[in-house]
């Protein structure tokens, strides 16, 4: 076996991992505020600054750049799958342009702390809470068409709820969730959507003959 198809075989797994180990280090960053994060009253972008004390009088933690790091890991996750799959999601060209999309908005967030510039910021965090969402949706419906109909639908919800909660994230809706709580909804809708997707495109044929979800049709053929 070539290291090329070994990589390939892998991929899916290291895909999952690597959104996943966005929970586990945010979680330990958070632990380095030394009590004084909340998860429902903070941003998670306030992760990737350092924390000095909550008056600013202590030595700075430098746990965030561990964060921004793990940010650019779920970045390249999401673009390589559509790099690695482009075969695999040729029928489905939205769902690779909107992997696309929520990687290059990871990438800006893990990149540009919100400290920096913040419309910059801003508007990497809204490509991927958008998009990845977006990107969910379309694995999910991909599934379904396919006969996959529990994940498929799980993967649609997951995707419904991440979108919900960006729009109530948008008007400043914390659903008494708190303003950290209501934008986790939506950025841990877009990992686990991300995780249950690549589970759904690993088991769909490279080429299936179905109606693209992209908004053309392609054509089936016999066999």
């Amino acid at each position: 076996m070539t290291t090329s198809v070994a990589l390939r075989r892998r991929a899916p797994r290291i895909w999952m991992f690597a959104a996943l180990q966005f929970l586990v280090v945010e979680f330990l960053v958070a632990g380095s505020w030394r009590g004084h994060y909340s998860y429902s009253y903070h941003f998670i972008s306030d992760l990737g600054v350092p924390f000095c004390g909550p008056q600013g009088e202590r030595p700075c933690s430098s746990m965030a750049a561990l964060l921004n790091g793990s940010l650019l890991v779920v970045s390249a996750a999401y673009v390589s799958i559509a790099i690695l799959w482009r075969a695999r999601l040729r029928p489905y060209p939205l769902a690779a342009t909107f992997a696309v999309a929520a990687g290059i908005g990871v990438a800006i967030v893990g990149s540009v702390p919100s400290n920096t510039i913040w419309a910059v910021h801003s508007l990497g965090a809204t490509l991927f809470f958008v998009f990845g969402s977006l990107f969910t949706l379309l694995c999910g419906t991909a599934g379904v068409r396919v006969g996959m109909r529990g994940p498929g639908v799980a993967a649609q919800v997951i995707a419904v709820v991440g979108l919900t909660g960006f729009f109530c994230f948008t008007y400043s809706w914390d659903l008494g969730l708190g303003t950290g709580g209501i934008e986790r909804v939506v950025a841990y809708s877009a990992l686990l959507g991300f995780v249950l997707g690549v589970y759904l495109l690993d088991r769909l044929p490279s080429a299936p003959a179905a109606e693209n979800l992209g908004g053309t049709e392609t054509v089936a053929g016999s066999s």
